[in-house]
C-alpha cells in the first residue's frame, strides 16, 4: 500500500530566530510563545486540514509571525525572510520583482495589506506563488537549513 502523503520541510522556532538575527537584531523574542504558535502554524494546518499546497503554508506562516508579533522590531520583515526560506527548504525561492512587473504589487507592499487585514494569508499566498521560482542551486545556507528543518 502506497502514501500519496506529501512530505514537506517546516522551519523550527530556532531558526526563525536565527533569521531574525541575522537581519533586525539579536534580540530574543520578546514573546516565544506567540513565536512558537506563529512557527507550527503551517504544520498545525497541514495536519488538520490536510493543506500542502507550500505557498498557502508559507502565507499562514507569515500572516502569524507577522500578528503575532513575537519580537519587539522587525516582524514583517521576519516574516518574509521565513517565509522564503521556508519555500527554499521546499525547492521554490521568492523574487524580489514580480514576475509580471507591477510596481504597486511588492512583497513589502503585501506584507503591509496582509498586516491591515486588506489581504488573508490565502491572498498572500497566492501572491507567494505569483512571485516564486523553482530553486536551481542549492546554496550551504540553504541546505543547513533543510537539514535541520522538521520533515512532516
Amino acid at each position: 500500500m502506497s502514501s500519496n502523503v506529501v512530505k514537506l520541510r517546516f522551519l523550527t522556532t530556532a531558526q526563525v530566530i536565527r533569521l531574525h538575527n541575522s537581519l533586525v537584531s539579536t534580540a530574543q523574542p520578546t514573546q516565544p510563545t506567540l513565536l512558537e504558535s506563529a512557527v507550527q502554524s503551517p504544520m498545525s494546518i497541514k495536519h488538520y486540514t490536510g493543506q500542502s499546497n507550500i505557498f498557502q503554508l508559507a502565507g499562514s506562516l507569515s500572516e502569524k509571525i507577522m500578528k503575532n508579533h513575537a519580537f519587539q522590531d522587525g516582524n514583517k520583515r521576519t516574516a518574509l525572510v521565513a517565509a522564503d526560506m521556508f519555500l527554499k527548504i521546499n525547492g521554490y525561492k521568492l523574487n524580489k520583482v514580480p514576475l509580471q512587473a507591477d510596481p504597486e504589487h511588492t512583497l513589502e507592499n503585501a506584507h503591509v495589506a496582509v498586516c491591515t487585514n486588506v489581504w488573508t494569508a490565502e491572498q498572500l499566498g497566492h501572491f507567494y506563488q505569483q512571485m516564486a521560482t523553482p530553486i536551481t542551486s542549492w546554496t550551504s545556507d540553504i541546505l543547513e537549513f533543510r537539514n535541520s528543518a522538521l520533515e512532516y
